[in-house]
């Protein structure tokens, strides 16, 4: 019998151990946390899909740091099933999973996506990349699904690019740093794919200029 999409299940016990670990972590091994330019304006009503690049195991961490900094929202990451059943604690602190390996299940992956942003107070994240690659790797192995989950979608939602960059600078720890992309509507990405390789790349290009200038904001760590 074909075992269903796992579902997030959100836990309070686990965020709570979660999110005091990873901070932890993610301080200890690295120096700072800049973001070099401002959040996009996000109504308490849009529907929301964040698709960072995807170049280390930290990932995931990252985008939840974000999270609990400046979207407060609950958030749900897409992760493989294989890794999801493997890591099965993930679960219950945001994950749910997919199969590339099977058509059906990608669907089902697909529709719950919408079903969970159909509600603003939650998000999404979405690895277009679907495996970790070099920063400066061109071309990247971008897919298409968010461009799939637009024409399921009965309603209209956001789709925001963030990236992120790993470097050392003086310091011991490297630093990390985000920069957040241009907000794209599903309707625009329907039809024209273009338009979100166009920004995704647009964002990783600024951020490397960002990081050659050491053009910094703020440091989320000095407001955790």
């Amino acid at each position: 019998m074909r075992s269903p999409v796992i579902k997030t299940e959100h836990k309070k016990w686990a965020h709570f151990l979660f999110d005091k670990y990873i901070h932890r972590l993610l301080k200890k091994n690295f120096s700072n946390f800049w973001i070099t330019n401002d959040l996009p304006n996000i109504s308490n009503s849009e529907k929301l899909i964040i698709t960072p690049n995807h170049i280390s195991w930290w990932d995931g961490f990252f985008v939840d740091f974000i999270n609990k900094s400046l979207l407060h929202r609950n958030i749900h990451v897409m992760m493989l099933e294989d890794q999801l059943k493997r890591y099965h604690f993930f679960n219950k602190v945001g994950a749910y999973s997919i199969d590339p390996s099977n058509t059906k299940k990608i669907k089902e992956s697909f529709d719950y996506t919408l079903e969970t942003i159909n509600d603003p107070r939650n998000f999404s994240v979405i690895y277009t990349q679907g495996e970790i690659e070099a920063y400066e790797k061109r071309p990247l192995a971008i897919k298409r699904g968010i461009q799939l989950i637009s024409r399921m979608a009965e309603f209209e939602f956001t789709v925001l690019p963030v990236v992120f960059r790993i470097q050392h600078f003086e310091e011991k720890n490297p630093a990390l740093i985000c920069r957040f992309g241009s907000k794209i509507s599903s309707s625009e990405l329907k039809d024209d794919w273009t338009v979100f390789e166009t920004k995704f790349y647009d964002t990783l290009d600024n951020l490397a200029q960002d990081a050659f200038n050491k053009k910094f904001g703020r440091d989320l760590f000095q407001y955790d």
